[in-house]
């Protein structure tokens, strides 16, 4: 398994991923060495987002998991903002790509709604048919 994720990743990425990693964690060392939660939150931020850039759907259900965790301890240091931003629109974002995702499991469902579409429009009728 650690393998094919290994094989995923390009050698750059896994790169970016690792210092970014060694950041988050240098950071806490040096400056917290408390909130474990906060570290957590912050390695499941960075790795939903190397998922996404991918385009995978792990990276989704990552950024629900931390929308959660990060409305949690923006709630306890009372960043209300944050909280209302993170669980008001990031999450509901992260959630519905993934709902969706999982309705429509192949990628080329616009392409078998739209053929007539698809033919003519290029990529942009397979992403967004009512966009011509």
């Amino acid at each position: 398994m650690w393998r094919k994720l290994l094989q995923y990743f390009s050698r750059a990425e896994r790169l970016l991923w690792g210092l970014s990693v060694v950041f988050i964690v240098g950071s806490f060392c040096v400056f917290d060495r408390e909130n474990y939660l906060t570290l957590a939150a912050s390695l499941i931020g960075v790795t939903s987002l190397i998922f996404n850039a991918k385009g995978n759907p792990i990276g989704q259900v990552l950024m629900v998991l931390f929308s959660l965790l990060y409305g949690f301890i923006s709630y306890t240091f009372a960043y209300y903002g944050e909280m209302i931003t993170y669980l008001g629109m990031t999450m509901p974002m992260a959630v519905q790509p993934t709902k969706t995702g999982r309705r429509h499991a192949s990628a080329g469902f616009f392409l078998k709604l739209y053929p007539e579409k698809a033919a003519h429009q290029g990529v942009t009728a397979q992403v967004c048919p009512s966009a011509s």
